[in-house]
């Protein structure tokens, strides 16, 4: 009986190396593979462990989960504009992008493609906002982003129980957290939502976990929408 292992370990919040072992491709499993009916511009496995070969999914394609990999330098993104982020994956409603790259990368050297980017006739990128590196909620989502492109899943149904653990954060088109925070709904159940810190993710004290509408506009433009303070020595 084939298996597929997978262990998810969260420490203070973070990710910690998800552990897989997939049956390996033996000769047999790829004779019965099906033929390419279309050339691709990459190949790569099928998601999970798969060893069928397939087209891999290009710039601006849709991607999730249970997709065909992105190609060579993309990953799959979901929109910035969905309470629903790591849901919006596992429907296959991502898109693949350039991936994020963290502050190493000056911006001038390369695409940001976050959260949209305008290609020129010299086809260079240009974001429509500049940043000097990315920001924090970017940069969580793109630890969370890579680690479920690492996760295998048995023939493409994977135990979604994993999945819903993840932290998950869900970033605006600037790039910064979203007010409303959601879990992923779970067992035909709404997932619990709350209000944040737009600057640092952090939940607002008086703002309840609820499965519904936390109400996040009653914090406008009060305290709890500031910026954290910088201490003075």
């Amino acid at each position: 009986m084939i298996s597929a292992l997978l262990a998810l370990f969260l420490l203070d919040g973070s990710l910690m190396e998800i552990v897989f072992r997939c049956p390996s491709c033996t000769a047999e499993r790829q004779a019965a593979c099906p033929k390419l009916t279309s050339s691709c511009a990459e190949i790569v496995r099928e998601p999970g462990c798969g060893c069928c070969p397939v087209c891999a999914r290009q710039k601006g394609e849709l991607c999730g989960v249970y997709t065909p990999r992105c190609g060579s330098g993309l990953r799959c993104y979901p929109s910035a504009n969905t309470d629903l982020q790591l849901e919006q994956l596992i429907q296959g409603l991502g898109r693949c992008d350039i991936i994020l790259q963290d502050h190493k990368t000056s911006p001038s050297s390369r695409c940001q493609p976050w959260p949209v980017v305008q290609e020129s006739k010299s086809h260079e990128c240009k974001p429509l906002f500049s940043t000097n590196s990315l920001s924090q909620c970017q940069q969580e989502l793109d630890r969370v982003l890579e680690e479920i492109s690492r996760m295998t899943f048995h023939d493409n149904k994977g135990p979604l129980e994993n999945l819903y653990d993840l932290n998950f954060p869900n970033c605006d088109i600037t790039g910064q957290y979203n007010l409303k925070q959601c879990h992923m709904s779970t067992h035909g159940q709404r997932g619990e939502c709350w209000c944040v810190n737009p600057h640092t993710g952090i939940q607002i004290p008086s703002s309840p976990k609820v499965r519904g509408d936390p109400n996040c506009s009653q914090y406008f433009d009060g305290p709890e929408l500031e910026p954290p303070t910088i201490l003075q020595k």
